[in-house]
Order: C-alpha cells, then sequence, then structure tokens
C-alpha cells in the first residue's frame, strides 16, 4: 500500500473537432491515459503547463489565434514543455507542411483521413516508453 503509485500517462488533446476529440479521447482513455481536450492553441499552450502531459496530439488547422505551428514552436522553445513529445494529428498533407513540423520539433505526424485512432494511439504510447 505505501509503494510507488502507478503513474497513470497523460495526453493532451489539442483538436477543434468536437466529434473527432471525443473519439480519439475515448480510445486514449481506454489505453490508460488521463486525458485533457481543448480546442485552440492558447488553452493548448496553457494547458500544457499546468497538466503536464507525457504525450500532445495536436491538430495543425486550429480556431482563429494561434495555429498548431505556432502551438509547436512555442511548446518546443519553452523550457517547461519541450521535452512533451507532440503528435501532429491533421488533415494538411503537403510534403511543405511535413517538413515543417518536423523542424520544428514534432516527433510523429498523421493525416487524419489516412490514419486509424489505434494506430496513433499506439505511436503515442511508444513515445512515453521511450
Amino acid at each position: 500500500m505505501f509503494g510507488k503509485k502507478k503513474q497513470l500517462k497523460k495526453a493532451l488533446v489539442v483538436e477543434d473537432d468536437a466529434l473527432l476529440s471525443r473519439v480519439l479521447s475515448t480510445y486514449l482513455a481506454d489505453s490508460g491515459f488521463n486525458v485533457q481536450v481543448v480546442a485552440n492553441g492558447l488553452e493548448a499552450l496553457g494547458m500544457a503547463k499546468t497538466f503536464k502531459p507525457n504525450v500532445i496530439l495536436l491538430d495543425l488547422i486550429l480556431p482563429p489565434g494561434i495555429d498548431g505551428f505556432a502551438v509547436l514552436k512555442q511548446l518546443k522553445d519553452e523550457a517547461t514543455t519541450k521535452n512533451i513529445p507532440v503528435v501532429v494529428v491533421s488533415n494538411l498533407g503537403d510534403v511543405a507542411d511535413v517538413k515543417s513540423v518536423k523542424a520544428l520539433g514534432a516527433d510523429g505526424y498523421f493525416i487524419k483521413a489516412n490514419t486509424r485512432l489505434e494506430d496513433i494511439v499506439k505511436f503515442a504510447e511508444k513515445l512515453i516508453k521511450r
């Protein structure tokens, strides 16, 4: 009883599509993740600092304010969040977009329309085990 507490895996989902964020957070929760969902870039930056997730799943196209590219850049520039793995989950599939997010420090890139949610969750699990 006084042993080590089991550490919950924590995931932050940054997605403005309500249906997709609900489904993705359900998949993550079913895999043992404590999940927080935010729908815009400003919320994402704040939640990353307070929730301290083990992984962030980030959409690139977000409501006006700060897009996913800017969120990723700020996360990787900030000392308290720079080591959190970020997986981009977007419908942007242009080679230039993929190169941009890789250059900004993304750990993975999945195109929503071409990827099963199970594969995204498995990838997120692998990232936090390394």
